[in-house]
């Protein structure tokens, strides 16, 4: 185990000389480990783990795994059905307020004409 430590140490020091090791580093380290923390099995044992090599192979399986993953917005509810409709309506529903919908008290004569005489229309179509 203090072995792999100093293989990692030779690895990171990509080819230049390891003047020190784990057992120096911390002397007390290798006999003061609890011996319910020390791995006893292999890991890292599965093919995945020693079939892609570059960073693109892996995010592509890791890609096509994704591909795999069914979920309600790739089957059932697509998007835009109803969610559009809904956020239409609810987007809209301000305007039917009286401080939006009504006209303001200020608002100059010559300008507020057309939606006077819209009232009107629905005010003897729909209310009478």
């Amino acid at each position: 185990m203090i072995e792999d430590v100093d293989n990692l140490f030779k690895v990171f020091a990509l080819g230049k000389p390891v003047t020190f090791s784990a057992t120096s580093l911390a002397p007390e380290v290798e006999d003061n480990i609890p011996s319910g923390l020390v791995r006893e099995t292999l890991y890292l044992t599965h093919s995945i783990f020693n079939t892609y090599h570059t960073k693109h192979e892996l995010l592509r399986y890791i890609s096509k795994l994704q591909s795999k993953d069914l979920s309600l917005c790739h089957s059932m509810i697509r998007l835009g059905s109803c969610t559009m409709k809904l956020n239409a309506t609810t987007e809209m529903m301000p305007v039917t307020w009286p401080v939006f919908a009504d006209m303001h008290p200020f608002a100059p004569t010559q300008q507020a004409q057309g939606i006077r005489k819209c009232s009107r229309i629905w005010v003897t179509c729909c209310v009478s």
